[in-house]
């Protein structure tokens, strides 16, 4: 899915060359034979009759790949090293901590809290940070993520691969999120990968050594207090894996005090080995088994993160747009410098056959800010250059007040799918046209895709410079079904 979302986007920059009758008469072409209506699926089909023939191949040559085959396969490849690290790095953390030299058995309490105890901090820490959305403590979620080996590895796949996917961390947005969620699960592959290779090296040390394990504390605790303490940690397991639970007898038996002559006396040596189902029962249920929970919750939010760093994407929803239009004849279609001569209005076109989710017959709005256009001819453009039969119209400007545009556009039907938005390409966006897209946005709601026309009446269009000033300054909006579209036919 990584893949074909990365070639989708890098494609569709690309097909932003292709002029905008052509696209719309191939993306509306295809839209009428999808059946699937939702905004993937639709997205998806287009893509499977348009993308090119790599984009639908497995990835066999990484120099032969497009993007998106490359970073879904360095993405394979940077969890398969991190597994690799983390099981190796297990096995020499564990080796340290089994160690037994024969005069003192392995202490429960350190050898716990080095396998079991300072990664569910760890753990803790990671979903604190990278769930949590904390208000404020933005410098140390990123303070924090950046000692995690997950996101050194992101930062060098975004470096061998020239892309800017796996550095962001930020609270929200639809890149950030990926970020996030694919950092969480690097780091589950190399806790993984540590917690399997404890695991391991602990039962082949309790197959081919003679492990003694015990318990010793300066605090004054009795053995009654441990052995509760034993009994909460085995409850999981405690019904139907009674040799891993250990009892009070047991307890009681395993302290030792180091000024004891030969570390403790020989009769009781005997029992102490009985400690390592307990051991490694508490190392797979509180250390391996939320990292795979994890992982697979951490799987599951990826895709979703995919799905919506997909269909965030302007030009993404800029496609949904030519999918979902009516079919037209562009021919005759009219040139900005002919916006101002009246045309006659055209007969309303049929809604999109076979889809839904897109605009219907009369299901858009259009708006002229500060009189770049008269309504009516906007609304004729409208029809005949982009296929979009609105119903709707209206004018508002800079000299209205925010109460009087408020009602204004109580008048259009705040379920519009969506909205044109007529302006003047040679004034720059300032504050006043800023204020009335967040009017729009919160009338329309998030789910209307606002598309800003920049005119100049002029027959020379829109300057360049000037479009990019208006793609430029929309963009730091971030909002994604918010775009800027060229207004030549």
């Amino acid at each position: 899915m990584l893949a074909a979302v990365l070639d989708i986007k890098s494609w569709l920059e690309e097909d932003r060359h292709t002029p905008f009758a052509e696209r719309l008469h191939r993306d509306r072409k295809i839209g009428r034979t999808l059946n699937d209506g939702s905004a993937i699926g639709q997205v998806l089909g287009w893509w499977h009759q348009v993308g090119p023939a790599t984009s639908q191949v497995p990835v066999t040559n990484a120099q032969d790949a497009t993007l998106g085959g490359r970073v879904a396969h360095a993405c394979t490849v940077g969890g398969a090293v991190l597994l690799l690290l983390g099981f190796v790095g297990g096995v020499a953390i564990s080796g340290a901590a089994f160690a037994y030299q024969g005069q003192y058995p392995v202490n429960l309490f350190t050898l716990l809290g080095v396998l079991v105890g300072l990664p569910v901090v760890f753990l803790f820490v990671t979903l604190l940070m990278l769930l949590w959305p904390l208000r404020g403590a933005g410098g140390l979620r990123s303070a924090l993520a950046g000692l995690n080996l997950g996101r050194w590895v992101g930062s060098w796949l975004d470096r061998a691969l020239q892309v800017d996917l796996f550095a962001t961390f930020q609270p929200s947005g639809a890149q950030s999120g990926f970020a996030r969620w694919q950092l969480l699960v690097f780091s589950q592959w190399l806790a993984i990968g540590f917690f399997v290779g404890a695991l391991l090296l602990g039962f082949l040390m309790v197959a081919f050594t003679d492990l003694a394990f015990g318990w010793s504390t300066t605090l004054d605790l009795k053995a009654e207090r441990v052995f509760g303490w034993v009994r909460v940690v085995a409850t999981p397991w405690a019904a139907w894996l009674p040799s891993a639970t250990p009892d009070l007898a047991l307890v009681e038996t395993s302290r030792y005090f180091r000024l004891e002559q030969g570390g403790m006396p020989l009769s009781r040596v005997s029992v102490l080995g009985t400690w390592w189902p307990f051991v490694l029962a508490t190392v797979a249920f509180y250390g391996l088994l939320p990292r795979l929970l994890l992982m697979a919750v951490g799987y599951w939010r990826l895709r979703h993160a995919v799905r919506r760093m997909l269909l965030d994407d302007s030009e993404v929803t800029a496609l949904l747009d030519r999918l979902n239009s009516p079919m037209v004849s562009l021919e005759g279609s009219a040139e900005e410098g002919e916006l101002e001569t009246p045309v006659a209005p055209l007969p309303a076109m049929p809604a999109a056959q076979g889809s839904s989710g897109g605009a219907a017959d009369g299901d858009a709005v259009i708006v002229v800010w500060n009189g770049a256009a008269s309504e009516e001819t906007a609304v004729v453009w409208a029809r005949r250059v982009m296929g979009v039969s609105a119903r709707t119209s209206l004018s508002l400007s800079v000299l209205q007040d925010e109460a009087e545009q408020r009602t204004l556009l109580k008048s259009c039907r705040a379920s519009a799918s969506r909205v044109l938005l007529f302006t003047k390409g040679w004034e720059p966006p300032l504050l006043e046209f800023m204020d009335f897209l967040g009017l729009l946005r919160e009338h329309f709601g998030s789910d209307c895709s606002l598309t800003v026309l920049p005119l100049n009446l002029q027959k020379t269009g829109v300057d360049p410079d000037d479009r990019q000033v208006w793609s430029q300054a929309l963009g730091r909006l971030r909002d994604p079904r918010l775009y800027v579209m060229e207004t030549v036919s």
